[in-house]
C-alpha cells in the first residue's frame, strides 16, 4: 500500500531506538475530537524536514488531516480487535511511550540546562539494578546488539529522560497524547491494513471497468528529446564535455532555440540529438526515450510531450530542472491490459477500497480533525 494509508511519515522519527518504559499506556484512551490548538502544538514539535512537504504541496495539508484521522481510526479499530492485549504489541507500546516522553523532555529548555550525565545513569541503575535485563527479557532481539555496554548506557539515559519528562507532566499534555496515538497506529497499522486488504480485492469485472473508464491513465507515449543542460557542461558527439562549466539559463535557452531553427529548416532530429544532447542515457540512440506513461517523467516534460501531435517537435524549448528540452513525439498508443497492468489496477482499486473503509471507520468512531490548523513557517537563516 502507499504510505498515505499507514501514515506515518510525519511520526516515524518517534520510533528510532530500542528503549522501554516501566510505566506505560498499553490501552488507548477514548478517541479524540482534536482541536486546532492540538494540531498546531503537534506541528511545532515536528522536525522542520517533516514539514517541508506540507508547505510545498497544495494538497499536503488536507492529506495530513486525513492521515491523522485515519491513524486514530486504526487505533480504535485495533482496540476493538484486541490487538493491544498481545504481549508483543505491549512491548512495542512500552518502547513508544518511553521514547515520546523522553524526546519531548529533551526539547525543553530545562533539559538543555541540566543534561543527563553518566552519574544520573549510574543512579538509575543503583535504584533499578535489573532494569536493563528486564528490558532484554521483554525484547530478546536486542541481545544480539554488537555493543551491549553502549546499549545499556543509552537505555539508562532514556529512562532518566522519561522519568524527568513524567515528573514535568509531559505525559499528560495533548501533544503527548496525540503523538502516542500516532505511535500506536504505527505499531498496529500493518495488522489492520492487512485485514482490510483481505476484504478489498477487486473483481475482474471491476478491473475491466476501471480500465475502460480511465483510458488516459494507460496512454503510452514514445518520444525523443535533445537536452541542453544547465546542470552539467555541454557534451559533444562522443559524450565528452566540450567546456568546463555548464551553460547559463540564457545560454542553454539560446542554444535550444538555435537547434529548433535547424530542425525547422529540415535538420535530422536524431543526428542533432547525437551531436548536441546532454542526456547520456538517450544521446547515442538519437534521443529516443522509448515508451513511457504519465508519472515516469517530470511533469513539465510530460506536459510538453502531451502538447505534441505524433511526428511534431517542440517549437519552443521545454524548461525543466535539468535544463531545456526539444521534444519530438514519435508515437502514442493505449497500453493493452496484460498481467502487469492488471496487477497495477488491482492494487489501485484495493487501495481505494481500503481508504474508503478507513474513512468509514473515522465516521463510525466519531473522530474529528480540524482543517484550520497552521503550518509553521520555514526557519529563516
Amino acid at each position: 500500500m502507499k504510505k498515505s494509508l499507514i501514515i506515518f511519515t510525519v511520526v516515524c522519527f518517534l520510533a528510532t531506538g530500542a528503549l522501554v518504559a516501566q510505566n506505560y499506556l498499553t490501552k488507548p484512551q477514548p478517541p479524540l475530537t482534536l482541536t486546532t490548538d492540538d494540531i498546531n502544538a503537534f506541528l511545532t514539535e515536528l522536525p522542520d524536514a517533516n514539514l517541508e512537504g506540507l508547505r510545498s504541496d497544495p494538497k499536503g495539508k488536507e492529506l495530513f488531516r486525513q492521515q491523522i484521522a485515519r491513524s486514530l481510526a486504526i487505533v480504535v479499530e485495533a482496540e476493538q480487535r484486541g490487538l493491544f492485549q498481545k504481549p508483543e504489541i505491549k512491548s512495542q507500546l512500552d518502547i513508544a511511550y518511553a521514547q515520546i516522553v523522553g524526546e519531548l523532555w529533551k526539547r525543553r529548555p530545562e533539559a538543555q540546562e541540566k543534561p543527563i550525565t553518566p552519574q544520573d545513569v549510574a543512579a538509575f541503575y543503583r535504584e533499578k539494578p535489573t532494569a536493563f535485563e528486564d528490558f532484554l527479557a521483554q525484547n530478546p532481539q536486542y541481545r544480539q546488539a554488537p555493543k551491549m555496554d553502549e546499549l545499556k548506557e543509552k537505555y539508562g539515559e532514556f529512562q532518566v529522560a522519561r522519568m524527568r519528562g513524567e515528573a514535568a507532566g509531559i505525559n499528560k499534555t495533548p501533544t503527548f497524547q496525540l503523538q502516542l496515538r500516532l505511535a500506536q497506529a504505527q505499531i498496529v497499522g500493518n495488522d489492520i491494513i492487512t485485514k482490510l486488504q483481505e476484504a478489498a480485492n477487486p473483481t475482474d469485472e471491476e478491473i475491466e471497468a476501471y480500465y475502460k473508464a480511465h483510458p488516459e491513465e494507460f496512454e503510452e507515449y514514445k518520444a525523443s528529446h535533445i537536452l541542453i543542460s544547465t546542470l552539467q557542461p555541454p557534451t559533444g558527439p562522443d559524450g565528452k564535455p566540450t567546456s568546463k562549466k555548464p551553460l547559463t539559463e540564457e545560454e542553454a535557452q539560446a542554444k535550444a532555440e538555435k537547434l529548433i531553427k535547424e530542425l525547422q529548416a529540415g535538420a535530422d532530429f536524431a543526428k542533432l540529438a547525437e551531436q548536441h544532447s546532454d542526456d547520456p542515457g538517450s544521446k547515442k540512440q538519437g534521443g529516443d526515450l522509448g515508451y513511457f506513461r504519465e508519472g515516469t517523467m517530470v511533469q513539465p516534460f510530460f506536459e510538453g510531450v502531451k502538447a505534441l501531435q505524433v511526428g511534431a517537435f517542440s517549437t519552443t524549448p521545454v524548461k525543466t530542472q535539468y535544463g531545456y528540452h526539444i521534444i519530438k513525439l514519435l508515437d502514442k498508443r493505449t497500453k493493452t491490459i496484460d498481467e502487469p497492468l492488471k496487477r497495477e489496477i488491482t492494487e489501485k482499486l484495493r487501495q481505494r477500497k481500503v481508504e474508503a473503509k478507513l474513512d468509514e471507520l473515522v465516521t463510525r468512531y466519531g473522530i474529528v480533525v480540524p482543517a484550520d490548523f497552521t503550518i509553521p513557517p520555514a526557519p529563516t537563516s
